[in-house]
């Protein structure tokens, strides 16, 4: 199961996060090789620079050490003074390799090999001054001091066998460590891969459910995908799509099926929305005067046509206005609503009644029109004057605080009109207060 906190991360910060650490294994074991390299190069070089040079100067030593005793002896039997001058020619470049060796070597058998060479040296002296020495005693000083050398030069050998395994078992563990970080480093990243992978596969495979169920129309469905990432704000997205749509489903089974405005539904919504946000906003009111006697005398299919061209002629008012927040809705009959912002609230009143007194005498046959009304009987039964159709609105603006429900909105609008029906042809009232009327 994944780290809850993982999911907080986007998938750009997944991925860099995810391969950064697959990155961190491979220069570790890259630094780490790389260091351990340089570590067997510095082991290399000291064992080059100090015990393989201990290790040739003892043989080198041991050597001149030989060919030392070989002129001693050669001048013990033939007494020629040549077999001197190598002796001592040898000998210093035997003190020079000896000295070479006390720069890398510092064991306690250094100091015997000085002093047992000294004590040689002073009896081939004493030799060379033609004093009688005993030859034991200078086979077995010869000899003290080839033990020495040989002791050193077994010491150097135990010392750079074990450097040498050293270096085998470091260089072994580097290897075996690199290519151990190297390897978690590739499976970090395949794992990381295959986990991106089939995060992705299942998102997506619910993503393309919540698409098919949604389609189907169950809006209600939960795609399951937690928030966090891309895929989850997508996910979101979808459900509050899902929400929208089913919204404008009901929206679209409540609007009128004449006009295509939104019904009684959709307009207790948009003002309670406004009520619950308390902005301040301009609820009109709008009927039409004279209807029943048009639809009496000329038919429900003109009448209904009537309906139709106000409910678009309002729309496309109220849309001329710029208000992003505008609603317009047919509430049924030849009653509809508008809802704006407070100040746009008379500009609307005044371009709602200039359209529709230009466009409602075309509705009218030639003889009705020129007469600017016609005779009928009105619902008492009784023969009147009909005038061509006109529209009131009642403008109800409302401040935060003064309404708590559409339904005290819907009460006092219908009040207010009732007031602006008493006035004949096309008018329009804004109460901004109570018993405030602009007209």
């Amino acid at each position: 199961m994944p780290f809850p906190g993982y999911f907080r991360l986007s998938l750009i910060q997944k991925m860099i996060v995810s391969f950064a650490l697959c990155g961190i294994c491979m220069m570790a074991a890259l630094v780490y090789a790389v260091v351990g390299l340089g570590t067997m190069h510095r082991m290399e070089e000291e064992i080059a620079r100090i015990d393989l040079a201990a290790a040739t100067t003892t043989i080198t030593l041991r050597e001149m050490m030989l060919t030392q005793e070989r002129n001693v002896g050669r001048f013990q039997i033939l007494r020629q003074p040549v077999f001197r001058e190598l002796y001592e020619r040898n000998s210093v470049k035997f003190r020079s390799e000896l000295a070479s060796l006390q720069r890398v070597y510092r064991g306690d058998a250094l100091y015997r090999l000085v002093t047992a060479y000294a004590a040689y040296a002073t009896l081939t002296r004493q030799m060379f001054r033609g004093r009688d020495v005993d030859a034991g005693v200078m086979k077995q000083a010869a000899a003290q001091v080839e033990d020495i050398i040989e002791h050193i030069r077994v010491e150097q050998k135990e010392s750079l066998a074990t450097k040498l395994k050293v270096s085998d078992e470091k260089e072994a563990k580097i290897v075996t460590r690199s290519i151990g970080l190297a390897f978690v480093g590739a499976l970090s990243a395949l794992l990381v891969a295959v986990y991106l992978i089939y995060t992705f596969a299942s998102s997506i495979g619910k993503l393309q459910t919540a698409t098919h169920r949604i389609a189907a129309g169950d809006f209600d469905h939960d795609p399951g995908i937690p928030p966090g990432d891309e895929i989850g704000t997508l996910a979101q997205d979808f459900t509050r799509m899902a929400a929208r749509l089913k919204e404008l489903e009901q929206i679209s089974l409540d609007a009128s099926p004449l006009t295509r405005l939104p019904g009684n539904i959709a307009i207790e919504r948009s003002i309670s929305r406004r009520l619950r946000e308390r902005s301040p906003f301009a609820m009109c009111y709008l009927d039409l005067d004279n209807f029943k006697s048009y639809n009496d005398r000329y038919g429900y299919i003109k009448a209904s046509e009537i309906l139709r061209e106000t409910g678009e002629l309002i729309h496309n008012a109220v849309k001329r206005l710029n208000d992003p927040e505008a609603f317009v809705g047919h509430i049924g009959g030849d009653d509809f609503v508008v809802i704006v912002s407070a100040q746009l609230a008379k500009s609307a009143c005044q371009t709602i009644i200039q359209e529709f007194d230009a466009m409602i005498p075309f509705f009218y046959s030639d003889e009705d029109r020129a007469a600017g009304s016609f005779e009928g009987i009105d619902r008492y039964g009784v023969p009147r004057v009909f005038p061509i159709i006109s529209i009131s609105i009642a403008a109800l603006v409302c401040e935060p605080g003064d309404y708590a429900t559409a339904a005290e909105i819907a009460t006092a609008a219908a009040q207010v009109k009732d007031h602006v029906k008493e006035s004949s042809g096309s008018n329009y009232i804004i109460v901004r207060e109570a018993g405030n009327y602009d007209a």
